[in-house]
């Protein structure tokens, strides 16, 4: 038997004692012992003790169906007359006839709130002057075991916590790739965060973003909101160190000014590999009192444990090297199907509308022939960064899928927003594209994309048909 069960237990037998010795001491026909379940809006017996055949006592009653109901807020002991405060056909817990005439209500107080209440019911009127001691004496006893059972199970809650966290450590292993160990700590943190969520901020397109949130995650931002100074977010990064602040009238901001919901506590914790910062990781919920000092230890070790196990396996890092993304800047495939597969896992849905498209270059043949590698290697991260869908007033990230085709995920409030965004790629892409040497060259774009919605389950189902949407405009235009 786990340690916890014992104590409920123990603690039920105490009860069923104290509860029979006050019968005992006062003389009493019956006695019984009621919680005051206001969530449920109940009765809930915990024991009783009687020296009459003829009671039986439901083990659950609602507050409308009893006789205690006008008293659930009772503050201090209370009698009561059968048949003029309370009518002897309310005491349904006897049959065929009642033998009592009088009854004492004694109520348990926790916190200011009436938990519990004790019934004493007599043949003969009660006399409280006379049986003060046993009454005392039983008010002492209740409120002394039930501290202890809840500082018990309070411990064992506490222990058991730890425990967890430990299987929690143990999950982020080395041997995993390093976007699955961010998943996983994410996951592990989320567990931490019962009315929060996590979100992990990268470095692409030569701006940090909102990538992913965990698929549980409440008040989450949109992915692709891309970090802004006097942010959280900004701050962690500069300082190198977890930021951590309750959140008051919306601020301060976690990423940007234009993130929907900034209330409760965040903690910003910087990911910092092979000392280069390479992403924040946001844990936020909407109780400030979620964030006790232990808690923010556990989300602080999960992260410095994720960044321990992805460094193991890196080789030195050039300086300018972003660790999640392609060469040409945009974010790895298991990055961007990771952050797919996360939005279409959401439990708590979007209250915004998300597309997955392909883009690619539609002239590769011309520019294959006329340009030499290092620079169409230029020409693609060029490409990457004029396509950040931010800089087109939406949210949003490039993906790299294969050389000259790069995958993105967008959001818009609507389709006409999102049919506005297309526009304006289109319309950059009129004119010739300038390189960082000076270069300027004349590009063109085909894109085929789908909204991702309930028609998809999985992330290949969407790139599929994203892929079939590119092949009919590449073939439009022959």
């Amino acid at each position: 038997m786990k340690r916890e069960e014992k104590a409920l237990v123990d603690f039920k037998q105490i009860m069923d004692d104290v509860v029979h010795l006050l019968r005992k001491s006062t003389r009493a026909k019956t006695v019984y012992l009621n919680w005051v379940n206001r969530s449920r809006k109940q009765f809930v017996l915990e024991t009783q003790s009687t020296s009459l055949p003829n009671v039986m006592f439901r083990d659950r009653v609602m507050f409308d169906q009893h006789f205690l109901e006008p008293y659930i807020d009772l503050q201090e002991i209370k009698a009561l007359k059968v048949g003029r405060n309370v009518l002897r056909d309310d005491l349904k817990h006897y049959y065929d006839f009642v033998p009592v005439r009088h009854q004492l209500l004694i109520p348990f107080i926790n916190n200011g709130e009436t938990v519990a209440i004790t019934v004493i019911e007599t043949e003969t009127e009660f006399s409280v002057s006379e049986h003060d001691e046993s009454i005392s004496a039983y008010r002492n006893a209740l409120a002394n075991v039930l501290n202890t059972y809840l500082e018990l199970t309070d411990l064992y809650g506490q222990e058991e916590v730890w425990t967890d966290y430990e299987v929690s450590l143990e999950k982020i292993n080395p041997k995993h790739h390093k976007v699955d160990i961010l998943n996983q700590m994410a996951e592990e943190m989320q567990k931490l965060l019962p009315s929060g969520g996590v979100s992990v901020i990268l470095r692409g397109m030569e701006v940090w973003t909102t990538v992913f949130n965990t698929s549980d995650s409440e008040m989450s931002p949109v992915p692709g909101l891309v970090m802004e100074e006097k942010s959280m977010a900004y701050d962690a990064l500069q300082k190198g160190e977890p930021q951590f602040s309750i959140h008051f009238n919306q601020n301060p901001k976690r990423i940007s000014g234009d993130e929907r919901k900034s209330e409760g506590a965040t903690l910003a914790v910087p990911l910092i590999i092979n000392g280069r910062r390479h992403g924040v990781v946001l844990a936020y919920d909407k109780n400030p009192l979620t964030f006790k000092e232990s808690t923010k230890h556990q989300i602080i070790n999960l992260v410095r444990t994720a960044v321990l196990s992805i460094q193991v396996n890196l080789d030195r890092l050039p300086v300018d090297k972003d660790l999640f993304t392609s060469d040409y800047g945009n974010f790895i495939p298991d990055l961007w199907e990771l952050a797919l597969q996360k939005e279409l896992n959401r439990k708590n849905g979007r209250d915004y509308t998300l597309w997955f498209g392909l883009i690619t270059i539609d002239n590769l043949q011309a520019l294959r022939s006329k340009y030499r590698l290092e620079e169409l290697n230029r020409i693609q991260r060029t490409l990457v960064n004029s396509l950040n869908p931010n800089r087109f007033g939406a949210n949003g990230f490039i993906g790299f899928n294969s050389d000259y085709v790069m995958t993105y995920l967008v959001n818009c409030l609507s389709q006409q927003k999102y049919d506005d965004w297309i526009q304006a790629v289109e319309d950059k892409f009129r004119t010739p594209l300038e390189l960082s040497d000076g270069k300027q060259i004349k590009l063109g774009i085909k894109l085929g994309s789908v909204r991702v919605d309930s028609n998809f389950n999985e992330v290949h189902d969407i790139v599929s048909a994203a892929k079939k949407e590119l092949s009919g405009e590449l073939n439009a235009t022959g």
